[in-house]
């Protein structure tokens, strides 16, 4: 929680969490694409990341993370 004015809790740097995304991010665009190249609609990091971002929300199973 920021005890400063509210100007400076929105432009303060980024937490080493949020410096470690884009990191990850970087780690899967390495990762080769085992998708057809017919059924390619969204970058696979896009798709991967959407997946880690619902896991991390609470999603238990595909269809939830689908959701």
């Amino acid at each position: 929680m920021c005890r400063q004015s509210a100007t400076v809790c929105l432009t303060k740097s980024p937490s080493r969490q949020q410096r470690e995304l884009s990191a990850t991010a970087a780690r899967l665009s390495a990762l080769s694409d085992p998708r057809h190249r017919r059924g390619r609609r969204h970058p696979l990091t896009s798709v991967l990341l959407t997946a880690a971002c619902a896991v991390l929300a609470g999603a238990r199973s595909y269809l939830a993370i689908g959701q």
